[in-house]
């Protein structure tokens, strides 16, 4: 009876021993699975946000006497909810995807009072840099 009883303990403590291992492949597996799942999606995410120009709006000149275009546009970054704003004429028109918190501070004062510029090259000259 005794013999029958140390086997029996030594077929549980296998059960036991694999049941542990088990759980920790599952264990594992699912950290690594859901590792990747994220990393995938974060890698769309900034894939889908690095543009080589952002989608400003585009105004189209019309021949009607009856609408006046400002000729002296002028742009300007500044920050917006703790983002980068990019204004055109005092009007907010696009949010760049960048925080400021992550910037130098020299940028960080820089963009609270506002970087204005008054063509479309410099001010993609400037989004380049923040991006």
């Amino acid at each position: 009876m005794e013999q029958k009883n140390e086997k029996n303990v030594f077929i549980e403590k296998k059960i036991f021993i694999f049941s542990i291992f088990v759980l920790a492949t599952l264990i594992i597996s699912t950290i690594m699975l859901s590792y990747f799942l994220l990393n995938d999606k974060i890698l769309k995410i900034n894939e889908k946000n690095i543009t080589n120009e952002p989608d400003l709006p585009v105004y189209e000149n019309t021949d009607d006497n009856d609408v006046e275009i400002d000729e002296q546009v002028t742009y300007m970054l500044k920050e917006y909810n703790g983002k980068i704003g990019v204004y055109e004429n005092a009007a907010l028109i696009y949010t760049l995807d960048t925080y400021v918190f992550t910037l130098p501070d020299i940028d960080k004062q820089l963009l609270r009072e506002g970087i204005i510029t008054a063509s479309k090259t410099e001010l993609y000259e400037l989004i380049e840099e923040y991006y």
